[in-house]
């Protein structure tokens, strides 16, 4: 379909009329969703000299001005409030307030910002909007034009309006606009006049158009992107339309480029066009200049062909761009000239496998909202490059633009540094499922097909020349149905270079590539054996709220197993939540239902699902992500001997600037080290690597671990030197258990009764137990005490997000006071001339647990803990949170040193970016404040851990390993309580006490989604029998706590 055509189908759509003048309300009718908007294009700013077009700052150029910065602004709290006049010129304003634009009013102190997932924040009855939930920002600014303008076409444009405006411009009516996410450009050349000029702009926060425009983000409203004013000659370049494909070997590039020219002058007028493709690293060399003369009297069309031998292909590990520069003129004055981005890269679907370049493309990919924390939807430049840098240091390498068309610069930086981007038309209608007719019924609504068509349109013309777009999205969750067929022909037609995708067309012919969201392992794994002729990549996956991310590795073990899986968009990038600050003038990150009474309905903290918190520092997430998506994999062929095979995941990069480093630990000192030199492997290679291990001596109680790590050899773009691009970690199979012995300490243990305890002790401890409660409750080591609460059973954790969208915390209630109910069956108490032995049993009969506990106390005051947990199977009961121990020590014992995964938390189903070392720090740094408080911490795989004060300090030592996390607070701080508003930065706070967890294992934390999903049943702890053993160690500060850790009772 051309463009002429197009553009008249889209016109058929809008009425001229006014609400002013004709009493029709455009914001609550389907078929108009612009009056006088100019015709979508490419994105490009011209200059009037080659040396501007090269700066390309717009700026600097005399026919373009930046209208961003202070305007004048009327907040009304309904449509009938809202000023009728305002725009006429003289309009006394001089009681307005002022607004930064670009911005959001609910964030600069008019109205409240809103955060629903799904539910519109109106009744769902399309096209209508309540006018009393209407608000509307009036806005005006004033400008000089310059002189010269006069004899040119004046372009007003509008970058990002949410949701609906009228314009106007030295008080004549211009325009209206509905379209949130693309921009809307308006020509004012008949109303222009010289030096003061003024425009008037009034924003609806909801029209027809919100109905669309549903997305999972907060609802706030305003001029959110630049706003600007420029000039252009009356023979112009109008669009371009750029083709940068390679050949069916890929080795040539393949150029097209279709230059739309205007003549406004109502007569002919001869003109050429120039297009210069440069090379810019090799030194600006021009790889080829064809100019092309025409006679045009209206528009004309202008094609230019070329071959590039020897091209460097754009990927987003290689993302090498040419400049293109284009060049109008009449006769020998230039008219106007402009550079752009050309990367040449070929996709395809062959064989059911998206191939990028000829190469099977693995996306590693996430969802990425528009956010800042104090500016919402409003984010500058240096924000989208701080967003790239850590996508790439974190070896992502696609991101989707969820839900909506990113602003343009976005684009231009994804070229650049190199990430692959799925833009996604501004279309959502969740919130129709509250409506009779259902989720889907808009999408099938003729009424509503022009809306559709114009969505996708003024996407695909924007950004049609980004090399790093390689697919269309129509949309997100707005049910399926023939509008959507009709886009997907509409875009196909429009460029058949790129895949058309869409979520709930499952399978169907109106999706090039099976595009679901949160699916299971198992399901994708169904797919992936199925042989279908689709390739499957998740649009939305492992679903990031809070302490989440569980089994990210299981999904990429399936990926990597089956070739019709080629990857996925984790949801999402950043917590979208917003700086605030209580009245104490603390700061804390607001979520729904923060800001104010008016709105109550809210989703709460649904918005806080980033792998990066809001200010972009690292969820502890992040890092398993990063691990699970790096390019380069190692795996073990024979430990024994040292053979690991290392393979190049790469697509396009082989490993020149890549540095290979691999050290042995003993534990935690380094017995050797080394580097690989000149490892060349192209990718897809591998090679197997032998790393000398015959010489180690092999000690009993020592483990030896090898480690080996990818960093870059070289600064890249974003990418310092030495940055860790990969990393693997093997446990040689040295190990051997250390010989028993006997403590160091000769004095000799006693044991008294009384009527409420049983005390052991010795010269330098001191221990005691309740005989009502059976529980350890006093221990003290050189006449210092550690336990200011009982050692006691648990089984409970502060529900994680996910917990509370599958109910755990209903479901498995039973666990929450299981300890503390544990009654006292039996205190059993033996000893010989250096130990001492004391068993209890305990039952819960509400929980059906029964719990024995032999506590062996040596005369040094150690004592190894084993625990056998009967829990009856085939009951009733639900799976079991956690099952481990918990005891307070006071709060001076506030430093904590461990040996086991680390440095931040673990958990059994996201663990695998923690390495096994050694780590010492805070306990307070040991928490990670989410954004509303849940279980935190953990830390997997312990051999041990150590918490001290600055004289004493207690060990546990794990036979042979367990899952421990310390807390400079009550642990019961981060539990829910139904209807509780408890923010991390706010309700956690450092208390005079340590609570430490020490637990055979807690359950996985989730993450396929956090509205039911529960763990993986792998990584599921259910009724059945359990065996826990563990040693106290006291110790003095000072102490060789390695060496220490091989003490065996």
């Amino acid at each position: 379909m051309n463009k002429k055509i197009i553009h008249s189908f889209l016109a058929a759509t809008i009425l001229f009329f006014s609400c002013e003048k004709h009493g029709k309300l455009e914001w609550e009718n389907p078929t108009i969703f612009g009056i006088n908007k100019l015709p979508p294009k490419a994105h490009f700013i011209s200059y009037e000299t080659e040396k501007l077009a090269q700066i390309n700052n717009p700026l600097e150029s005399k026919n373009y001005i930046s209208l961003n910065g202070k305007w004048k602004f009327k907040f009304s709290k309904n449509i009938k409030d809202r000023p009728q006049d305002f725009y006429e010129m003289g309009y006394n304003d001089d009681e307005w307030s002022s607004i930064i634009v670009p911005g959001s009013w609910e964030l600069q102190g008019w109205s409240h910002p809103i955060y629903l997932d799904e539910e519109y924040p109106f009744p769902a009855n399309p096209p209508f909007i309540p006018n009393n939930l209407n608000t509307v920002g009036s806005y005006k600014k004033n400008m000089i034009i310059p002189q010269d303008w006069l004899k040119k076409d004046v372009i007003l444009k509008l970058g990002s309006v949410r949701s609906a405006c009228y314009v106007w411009f030295n008080g004549k009516y211009v325009g209206y606009s509905q379209g949130s996410k693309t921009p809307s450009e308006f020509d004012v050349t008949e109303l222009i006049q010289t030096g003061n000029n003024q425009v008037a702009i009034q924003v609806y926060r909801y029209s027809d158009g919100s109905y669309l425009e549903g997305q999972d983000t907060w609802r706030i409203s305003g001029l959110e992107r630049d706003v600007s004013i420029y000039a252009k000659d009356r023979i112009r370049i109008d669009d371009f339309t750029i083709k940068s494909s390679l050949n069916d070997t890929y080795s040539e590039g393949v150029f097209s480029i279709d230059v739309d020219i205007l003549n406004k002058f109502k007569k002919e007028s001869k003109v050429s066009i120039r297009a210069k493709l440069i090379d810019p690293l090799r030194r600006n060399r021009t790889i080829f200049d064809s100019t092309k003369y025409i006679v045009i009297d209206s528009i004309s069309t202008v094609s230019i062909n070329h071959r590039v031998r020897r091209v460097r292909a754009w990927s987003a590990e290689t993302p090498y761009l040419y400049k293109l520069q284009l060049y109008l003129s009449k006769g020998d004055e230039l008219v106007e000239t402009f550079t752009h981005q050309v990367g040449f890269r070929r996709i395809e679907i062959e064989n059911g496998k998206l191939l990028l370049n000829g190469s099977p493309l693995i996306i590693r990919g996430v969802n990425r909202h528009e956010w800042d924390p104090s500016s919402g939807r409003t984010v500058t430049e240096e924000s989208m490059i701080e967003d790239i840098k850590l996508m790439k240091q974190n070896n992502i390498n696609a991101v989707r633009a969820s839900h909506y068309p990113n602003h343009e610069r976005w684009y231009e930086l994804c070229n650049e540094y190199g990430l692959y981007v799925v833009d996604e038309a501004n279309i959502e209608s969740h919130g129709m499922g509250k409506h009779p007719k259902g989720f889907g019924y808009i999408a099938d609504d003729s009424a509503w097909l022009g809306q559709w068509i114009d969505r996708g349109n003024r996407m695909y013309e924007r950004d049609k020349n980004q090399p790093s777009i390689i697919m269309w999205s129509m949309g997100n969750e707005a049910g399926d149905g023939k509008n959507f067929q009709e886009l997907y022909n509409f875009l196909k037609s429009k460029d058949a270079s790129r895949p058309v995708v869409y979520e709930p067309a499952n399978e169907k012919g109106h999706t090039d590539i099976v595009f679901p969201m949160y699916k299971t392992v198992d399901a994708i794994i169904e797919y992936g054996k199925s042989n279908k002729n689709k390739p499957l990549i998740l649009c939305e996956y492992a679903h990031a709220m809070g302490n989440s991310v569980g089994n990210l590795t299981d999904y990429w073990d399936a990926i990597y197993e089956h070739e019709s899986l080629q990857g996925g968009f984790i949801w999402d990038w950043a917590d979208q939540v917003l700086l605030k600050t209580d009245k104490n003038g603390k700061e804390f990150w607001g979520y729904g239902g923060d800001f104010g009474i008016e709105f109550a309905e809210n989703d709460s903290n649904f918005c806080a699902n980033g792998l990066v918190a809001a200010d972009r520092s690292l969820n502890p997430h992040a890092y398993e992500v990063k691990k699970i998506y790096q390019p380069i994999s190692f795996e073990p062929i024979d430990l024994k001997k040292g053979v690991i095979k290392i393979n190049n995941d790469y697509n396009f990069l082989n490993f020149d600037n890549v540095d290979f480093t691999w050290y042995i630990k003993a534990d935690t000192r380094t017995i050797s080290s080394g580097t690989l030199s000149s490892l060349k492997l192209n990718p897809g290679e591998s090679k197997d690597i032998f790393f000398n291990t015959s010489n180690i001596v092999k000690r009993s109680g020592v483990r030896y671990f090898l480690t080996i790590e990818a960093k870059t050899r070289n600064t890249k773009p974003l990418i310092p030197k030495k940055h860790v691009i990969a990393w693997s970690q093997f446990e040689l199979p040295f190990y051997k258990e250390p010989l028993m012995k006997n403590a160091e300490f000769k004095s000799k243990i006693s044991i008294s009764q009384a009527p409420e305890k049983i005390q052991v002790y010795s010269d330098n401890f001191s221990l005691s137990f309740n005989k009502s409660t059976g529980f350890l409750e006093n221990y003290s080591f050189e006449n210092l005490n550690y336990l200011k609460k009982p050692l006691v059973p648990f089984f409970w954790r502060a529900p994680n997000d996910n917990d509370l969208g599958n109910n755990m915390p209903s479901r498995t209630k039973i666990w929450k006071d299981a300890g503390s109910r544990m009654k006292l069956l039996d205190l059993i108490t033996t000893r010989n001339d250096t130990k001492i032995t004391i068993v209890s049993t305990h039952n819960d009969s509400i929980s059906k647990t029964v719990i024995e506990t032999e506590y062996i106390i040596d005369n040094d005051g150690a004592i190894k803990v084993k625990r056998r947990i009967d829990i009856e199977d085939g009951s009733d009961l639900p799976e079991i949170p956690r099952i481990g121990v918990k005891f307070t020590l006071p709060g001076s014992f506030e430093k904590v040193e461990w040996f086991g995964r680390g440095p931040h938390e673990s958990y059994w189903d996201r663990k695998q970016s923690a390495a096994i070392g050694f780590y010492s720090g805070l306990v307070w740094d040991q928490s990670f404040q989410y954004v509303r408080p849940q279980e935190t911490g953990n830390k997997t795989d312990v051999y041990w851990m150590a918490v001290k004060n600055d004289e004493i300090g207690l060990m546990v030592i794990g036979l042979p390993q367990f899952d421990g996390s310390v807390h400079k607070y009550p642990y019961e701080d981060l539990d829910y309580y139904p209807g509780s508003r408890k923010h991390g930065k706010l309700d956690i706070s450092s208390k005079n006490q340590t609570d430490w967890l020490i637990d055979y294992r807690q359950m996985g934390v989730g993450g396929d989604n956090s509205w039911g999903a529960r763990p993986m049943k792998k990584y599921t702890l259910y009724p059945g029998n359990y065996e826990h053993s563990f040693i106290l160690q006291p110790f003095r500060v000072g102490a060789d706590l390695n060496k220490l850790s091989k003490r065996r009772i």
